[in-house]
């Protein structure tokens, strides 16, 4: 029987996260899903704990390792229902997703996206905070993401898988290191599609050690991202007016986490290029001169 939903789940050394990642999927009780596991070229297969668990509703697809944005477009290409959302391997889906988010679809119009709330975790649960989303435009999506807080998110949304294949799918380059969802939902919202917002916590993001976005090829992933987004922008205005604050954000992350890491002689280079491209955001000026003083301090 075809699913109502396919959930999607890129898989990459994930040995100790994916069980807990099947059993939330498992526990969702309506409507009737399916779990598309694709396995990134992992050196330890998943398959012996899949065959395990017995469950025909979960498929393990096996690719030679391309990245994550190539594994989502495995996944995709072989869902079988026409709605779909996405389960990183270290992330958690909250009990009722699936039901709450479906519903949203029988509305008029009926939407291409729907995206809800989420909750950021500690690894052993506890609570660090949480993001109430709000219904928004494209063009909001678009001007807020290239400020860092766009209102959608890949751990909420559930979208049509045709409106997926209409946009060619995800980037696979594995250079882009887990930006590969920001590069999509900006292509996304430059198409327009009809967004809806369902409220309700529906997913939650788990903080550990290893995140993706702690690593410096993530770091190195943001000028990649830059790259793909400024030949983007010759095609679409919209997104040239936004060329500035996506400048910005990606120079000031940058510098945010050479901080953070006892870099300050690479700091100051990021913040100086934020300022560049936006010289009245006084948060550039006050983290390049804190930068400057922690170098100083260092040399002694």
């Amino acid at each position: 029987m075809k699913p109502e939903i396919s959930v999607i789940l890129a898989y990459f050394e994930g040995q100790r996260w994916l069980p807990r990642a099947i059993q939330c999927v498992q526990a969702q009780d309506r409507p009737s899903w399916e779990l598309v596991i694709v396995d990134d070229g992992s050196k330890q297969s998943p398959a012996s704990l899949i065959y395990s668990i017995n469950d025909e509703r979960i498929r393990l697809i096996r690719i030679a390792h391309a990245g994550k944005g190539a594994a989502l477009n495995v996944g995709i290409n072989a869902a079988r229902a026409e709605i779909i959302c996405f389960l990183d391997q270290d992330d958690v889906m909250l009990p009722g997703r699936l039901q709450l988010q479906l519903g949203a679809f029988a509305r008029k119009p009926e939407p291409d996206v729907v995206y809800s709330d989420y909750e950021r975790v500690s690894e052993d649960g506890k609570l660090i905070d949480q993001f109430i989303s709000y219904q928004a435009s494209s063009q909001k999506c678009l001007h807020n993401l290239t400020r860092g807080i766009s209102p959608i998110c890949m751990q909420t949304i559930m979208i049509k898988k045709d409106t997926i294949l209409k946009l060619g799918g995800f980037c696979d380059d594995p250079k882009l290191a887990g930006l590969d969802d920001s590069e999509f939902l900006i292509r996304l919202f430059l198409s327009e599609p009809i967004l809806t917002y369902q409220p309700g916590f529906v997913q939650q993001w788990v903080e550990h050690g290893n995140n993706c976005s702690k690593s410096a090829q993530f770091q190195e992933g943001r000028l990649i991202l830059l790259d793909y987004l400024s030949k983007l922008a010759r095609k679409h205005s919209l997104l040239r007016k936004e060329l500035p604050y996506i400048h910005f954000h990606v120079y000031y992350s940058r510098g945010l986490y050479c901080l953070e890491n006892r870099i300050p002689n690479r700091a100051w280079l990021e913040f100086l290029m934020a300022i560049r491209h936006k010289p009245l955001a006084w948060q550039g000026y006050y983290l390049f001169l804190k930068s400057l003083i922690f170098q100083l301090i260092f040399l002694r």
